[in-house]
């Protein structure tokens, strides 16, 4: 029988997040298991599959430890722990998704990583699963790919008033390269494909290079990354000019080839969409300029940039108006701003998981470049000089918009803290 609490000095347990399993391993304790299910193995990883679905979680972690192996969802970002199995039940479990996935069920001393779809009470689902060695056997990860995640249309996205506005003046006129920044996490790929939505509309050819393709869609050419015969992102874009876009999608450019490409495929006069690794708008230029594109190349190419995070939505049922405390006083003064004398907190309750939290939103600044903006990256203008420029010509930034999401019940001001650092306050001293 698993364990069903860890030790001390560990996160608890939260057994609300696995009801279908821990109904299963109960049923097994009494003995109670019905044959024609299958064996427990291939009925627990369908439950917790179940159990995730329900939660809406993003992924699945198989930890194993010392005291067993350890299943946690991630959840609107954070990773709560769901149960504790036995070593035994855990490695079982761990080897049927490999097998599932077509992988070796065999340990190995390498990382492995498939794609599967998978049919969930009547509904398919498709999953990424990841795998590598660790000390106390095999890490497993899932990730569930939903459908409907990319289904959402630009005004869905969290944007203000004045964001659509810059987002539809870009679609009237499109042109040039857009960029998507941000970390790992941050909603950057359902911005894209919200994005591709509005064009698909427009009656143009568009066509996207991805690794991988994550999500299907109608009416656009989607092309694999495929390494092993010489498929890279630089080959697909150039590869691409021969299939007469309109729009070129990437799904990210990660190093100076496919920055290379990009810019030179946006000279030829097709619109290019991809994703990048930058904290903000003016972090955008230094990337590029470490991947060798010339700075003549950055103000030619680049058209606009959404630099974005994602932040928890307050639960509507349990939110409470109250005095901010000493914590949020203090980050508010570091980051220039007043203390309001009431703002929104996390209580918690049963529709949001005692969490305080149901869902997530984006937080968003959108830079569209005009004749200044040329001249100084032509210049060869700096990053910290360039965020100066843009905050002091009055564009919003991270903060700002995480502030009146804060102000408005959205999200908190913790959460709007925890997500942006040392970028709030960039975004709030602009004469320093």
């Amino acid at each position: 029988m698993p364990e069903t609490s860890l030790e001390t000095d560990a996160r608890p347990l939260r057994d609300s997040l696995a009801l279908a399993l821990q109904a299963d391993l109960k049923a097994e304790e009494a003995q109670i298991i019905v044959e024609e299910a299958g064996p427990p193995p291939e009925r627990w990883a369908h439950l917790i599959l179940q159990d995730a679905a329900r939660e809406k979680a993003s992924d699945i972690h198989l930890d194993p430890s010392a005291g067993g192996v350890r299943v946690r969802l991630r959840i609107d970002g954070l990773l709560h722990d769901a149960v504790q199995l036995s070593q035994e039940q855990g490695m079982r479990l761990i080897r049927h998704y490999k097998t599932m996935a077509g992988l070796d069920p065999v340990a190995t001393f390498l990382p492995q990583d498939a794609r599967i779809e998978y049919e969930l009470d009547g509904r398919k689902l498709d999953l990424r699963v990841a795998c590598a060695p660790s000390r106390f056997g095999e890490k497993l990860a899932l990730r569930l790919l939903d459908p409907q995640r990319v289904q959402r249309r630009i005004k869905e996205l969290g944007l203000s008033a004045e964001h659509e506005k810059q987002f539809e003046g870009w679609i009237s006129e499109i042109s040039g390269m857009c960029l998507v920044c941000g970390p790992i996490g941050s909603g950057k790929t359902t911005t894209l494909y919200a994005l591709l939505h509005e064009l698909r509309l427009l009656n143009k050819a568009v066509i996207t290079i991805e690794d991988p393709v994550e999500y299907h869609i109608d009416g656009i050419t989607q092309i694999q990354v495929d390494l092993r015969h010489g498929m890279s992102f630089s080959q697909g874009i150039k590869g691409m000019l021969r299939l007469d876009p309109d729009f070129i999608l990437v799904g990210e450019i990660r190093d100076h080839e496919s920055a290379r490409a990009a810019v030179e495929v946006s000279a030829s006069g097709r619109v290019v969409m991809s994703t990048l690794h930058a904290r903000d708008i003016a972090g955008v230029l230094t990337t590029l300029r470490n991947w060798r594109i010339e700075n003549h190349e950055i103000a030619t190419a680049v058209e606009l940039v959404i630099a974005q995070r994602l932040v928890r939505c307050l639960c509507t049922k349990c939110r409470r108006l109250e005095a901010p405390n000493a914590s949020e006083k203090a980050w508010l003064a570091a980051v220039g701003q007043p203390a309001p004398a009431k703002t929104w907190h996390a209580i918690g309750c049963a529709a949001c998981r005692q969490t305080g939290y149901l869902g997530r939103i984006g937080l968003f600044e959108i830079w569209r470049k005009d004749d200044a903006d040329y001249d100084l990256i032509l210049a060869g203008t700096d990053e910290l000089a360039f965020r100066r420029h843009i905050r002091q010509h009055g564009r919003a930034c991270l903060l700002n918009d995480g502030l009146t999401k804060a102000e408005s019940g959205a999200t908190t001001l913790a959460e709007v803290r925890g997500v942006l650092g040392q970028v709030g306050v960039a975004c709030s001293l602009p004469g320093k």
